[in-house]
């Protein structure tokens, strides 16, 4: 009986050793795989790339091929170690991190000096691996400084270390990141075709890329830090009104002047620059039209006669330290060299062709209309604000000649050339409005163009005809009163002799 009792107790406690050998056993078993230990450092790539049209593949850390973004050369990164209470090897410490917002990181770092610091290379790569790589802890990445044009991307955080994403009982070695940065580009164009002289009002339209970057995190448009447009223009050529008012701000809708942007207008050397700042709020408004373009015209007066070119510069963002050209354009106004001629006079005089006056017309009609003396007509001749003809008529010196000055190029319209025919082209009429002593009036208009080369052009010339012949009218006090004279005293003298011998057949 004891006996059995005894190997009944052996068994119970054999199954009980079986039991526990096998619990642990299946736990030994469990953790069979192994685990990385935590490493100390870990290395950073960062690959800087244009957005795209999407937001692209969500970042995990691992390498990432076949991207067909381009790469940005030349953005500086600089990377800040965040203090933590916490040693970043502990739980404690993963805990702490994981519970720091970027608002929170920023202000830790506020006042640290950088920790890395490196500029993207031709592949938009920066590395901090070997001895620059990164200790256990929570990083804040920011950029300060970008090429022309890139709008720097906003600050995040880089866990180091951080686990494998896929290999979850590892660690990742090196940690990629893709952030995206928004390219700026601008353009300019003018409107000039109904700009006929100088003196009038032209209208350039400057046209910039929304500089609002993308949330790296969600891909929203947020506000970029700052937009400025500076031009500057030739106090010679090109004014400007000096409160900012010749600015107006045009797209996207809804931009107030003083309050979503401002506008100052210095002038130093013989140059104005006109300078526009985006305010936060405007800034805000361009957020929200997230790809709508920001443009602006720009009014301003010619003042002279000229090719006069005109570019313009931005800033995109705080981060941007050299100003992004904008590709300029111009408008072109000149001069016509008017030559006056007589022909006719006699071999003994010679004709004085100082006094002969003319008006400029843009229109055949309006030149007619005005030949034929309609006053509604003459108040259309051209009058540039150039030297001292304001009044629009243009007097002949003693050489026959006078220089038309401040009309634009026949063939230069809103920027581009343009031929006979097309849109932009422009003639003009001259139309005498006295003529040359001893001559006869021009009896039509005459058609002209202003070029580059209109200004000192002797090809084509004015000729009026000299009064002679047929088309002299006998003068008071001149021969022909006096042949007149003669002839009726003599009709007189023969009707007294008749009428005498009449008188003494009579008798």
């Amino acid at each position: 009986m004891l006996n059995t009792k005894k190997r009944g107790l052996l068994a119970s406690a054999g199954a009980l050793v079986t039991a526990v050998a096998l619990a642990f056993g299946g736990a030994a078993a469990a953790q069979a795989a192994p685990v990385d230990t935590m490493p100390e450092t870990s290395g950073l790539v960062i690959t800087k790339l244009e957005q795209p049209a999407d937001n692209g593949a969500a970042a995990t850390g691992l390498e990432q091929t076949g991207l067909s973004a381009k790469p940005i050369e030349g953005v500086t990164f600089e990377a800040y170690k965040v203090p933590l209470t916490k040693n970043p090897m502990s739980n404690e410490g993963q805990q702490e991190i994981a519970g720091t917002t970027l608002a929170a990181a920023k202000t830790a770092v506020a006042s640290k000096t950088a920790d890395r610091s490196g500029v993207t290379d031709a592949a938009g790569v920066v590395r901090w691996e070997g001895a620059q790589a990164l200790d256990a802890g929570l990083w804040l990445v920011r950029e300060t400084n970008t090429p022309a044009g890139v709008v720097a991307a906003g600050d995040f955080l880089v866990a180091a270390p951080l686990t494998h994403p896929t290999d979850l009982n590892k660690w990742l070695d090196t940690i990629y990141v893709y952030p995206k940065n928004h390219t700026v580009a601008g353009s300019k164009t003018v409107e000039n075709a109904a700009d006929l002289k100088v003196g009038d009002t032209v209208t350039w339209t400057i046209t910039v890329d929304n500089p609002s970057p993308r949330d790296n995190a969600t891909g929203e448009y947020t506000a970029a830090d700052k937009l400025q447009i500076i031009d500057v223009l030739d106090d010679a050529f090109l004014k400007t009104a000096a409160d900012g008012s010749g600015v107006k701000a045009t797209a996207p809708a809804g931009l107030a002047f003083g309050e979503d942007y401002t506008v100052t207008v210095a002038a130093a050397g013989g140059k104005s620059t006109v300078t526009i700042d985006f305010t936060a709020k405007g800034l805000a408004k361009v957020a929200a039209a997230k790809t709508a373009d920001v443009v602006l015209t720009l009014d301003t007066v010619v003042t002279q006669p000229g090719e006069i070119k005109n570019v313009a510069h931005f800033f995109s963002s705080k981060a941007q330290t050299t100003p992004k050209e904008i590709p300029g354009t111009e408008v072109k106004y000149g001069n016509y060299a008017l030559i006056k001629k007589s022909e006719g006079a006699p071999k003994d005089k010679t004709a004085n062709l100082a006094g002969a006056e003319f008006m400029v017309f843009a229109s055949a009609d309006d030149a007619r209309a005005a030949v034929n003396g309609d006053k509604d007509a003459l108040a259309k001749a051209l009058k540039p604000a150039a030297g001292s003809h304001t009044d629009g008529v243009w007097t002949t010196n003693a050489d026959g000649r006078v220089d038309i000055t401040g009309l634009r190029y026949s063939n230069f319209a809103n920027g581009k050339p343009v031929a006979e025919g097309q849109a932009g082209y422009q003639a003009y009429w001259l139309v005498e409005t006295k003529a040359l002593k001893d001559h006869q009036l021009l009896a039509e208009p005459v058609k002209f163009e202003v070029t580059k080369e209109s200004a000192t052009q002797t090809t084509q010339t004015i000729v009026n005809q000299y009064d002679r012949g047929g088309f002299v009218l006998p003068l008071t006090g001149g021969t022909g009163t006096i042949m007149l004279t003669v002839a009726g005293i003599a009709l007189l003298a023969v009707v007294l002799i008749v009428a005498r011998r009449r008188q003494h057949a009579a008798e």
